[in-house]
């Protein structure tokens, strides 16, 4: 389990991290970029025992769920430990700051009689800060809820008005790029090249050194009956068509090969919603990057595009000669969105440790709490 003073700055896999609840925020309600529903959030501040501060972002259903009231009133004569199992770290562009965010399989227990907690506790004495409400936290401007067009409609959008809105297109995707993948930076997901025997950042505000992480990027032409044009899409949206990490599909396939779960997205047809990319408003090459897949779209519903070429595999010119044609297989394939984890139990008592929790369940194995 990690402190706050150690998460920072070393790695950003899911975390276990424990703290003393500082502050709370009320739930709001926000349409993330990408999304097309609203989304609810609540922030949980919590200090390690050297007085680090670290924010807890909790979305959806476990925003709401946060028994927050209960909590503050207890608050008030108590120090509240929290314990988050299964947290994000993120750390964000724009400001540089740190925070976690909550995963599928995140749960929190609050009071738990454990060392560390008992540790925790220990540290502070006979000190205890009420836990504030913090109310500061407004919501950010509505984002407007994507409009749907078509393909020659977006072309024709003048980038540098058009570069913070999102769309809605149906496309059938017609061409697919030889390189589907690179090498990422651990923290910024920015490309990684060589570094010695490790790898550094590209981005000079960020030059990480370490061990990069394969990521996904997928450059692609899709296009409907009004035309066709580039788009790019990253990470998690390919990892969910694929239904494989990108590192799994590069171990199991030979050097320069394009595995068969990318070639057969081929003439399947999608919902995207994108927006443009910041390289064209620096180049003249208009290309949007795909900010979630929507769904996809079943062929058997959907009138055939007309005036549209015919699909293939577009292989770059620097690609190696090695590189293959993959065989089309006829495969089922369905989008299927991810599950959302459990909330934990929570069993109130009268005594100090008022939320007792009797088996916690997370990656498949058990810790159990007494």
């Amino acid at each position: 389990m990690k402190t706050y003073d150690q998460l920072i700055n070393i790695d950003y896999n899911r975390r276990d991290v424990i703290g003393i609840v500082t502050a709370i925020s009320n739930v709001i309600t926000l349409r993330a970029r990408g999304r097309q529903n609203d989304s609810l959030k609540r922030v949980v501040t919590i200090r390690s025992e050297s007085n680090a501060s670290m924010d807890v972002v909790l979305w959806g259903e476990r925003a709401s769920s946060f028994p927050a009231e209960q909590m503050q009133k207890e608050g008030e004569a108590f120090p509240q430990v929290i314990i988050f199992v299964g947290t994000i770290v993120k750390k964000y562009a724009s400001s540089g700051a740190v925070t976690l965010a909550d995963n599928s399989p995140c749960k929190w227990y609050i009071n738990p009689d454990v060392p560390e907690a008992r540790a925790l506790l220990s540290s502070i004495g006979n000190t205890n800060q009420p836990i504030r409400w913090d109310q500061q936290m407004t919501p950010t401007k509505a984002t407007p809820a994507a409009e749907h067009k078509n393909v020659s409609e977006i072309k024709d959008l003048n980038p540098f008005k058009y570069k913070k809105m999102d769309f809605l297109v149906t496309v059938t995707i017609r061409k697919i790029d030889s390189s589907w993948w690179y090498n990422s930076c651990y923290k910024c997901v920015k490309t990684a090249k060589p570094y010695g025997d490790l790898y550094k950042c590209t981005d000079s505000e960020c030059n990480y050194i370490g061990k990069p992480v394969q990521r996904y990027k997928l450059s692609m032409i899709a296009g409907d009956e009004t035309g066709d044009i580039d788009f790019i899409m990253f990470g998690r949206w390919v990892q969910r068509l694929t239904k494989k990490t990108a590192d799994t599909l590069i171990a199991e396939n030979p050097q320069g090969f394009i595995p068969n779960e990318i070639t057969r997205l081929l003439e399947k047809k999608f919902e995207f919603n994108v927006s443009f990319t910041e390289n064209t408003t620096s180049s003249n090459k208009v290309c949007f990057q795909v900010n979630a897949v929507v769904g996809e779209v079943n062929d058997t519903n959907a009138l055939p595009p007309t005036g549209s070429q015919s699909s293939s595999l577009l292989i770059s010119q620097s690609a190696s000669g090695a590189i293959q044609r993959t065989p089309q297989k006829s495969a089922a394939f369905t989008l299927t969105s991810q599950s959302s984890g459990g909330q934990p139990c929570f069993k109130h008592h009268t005594n100090k440790n008022s939320y007792q929790h009797q088996r916690v369940t997370a990656y498949s194995t058990e810790l159990w709490i007494q």
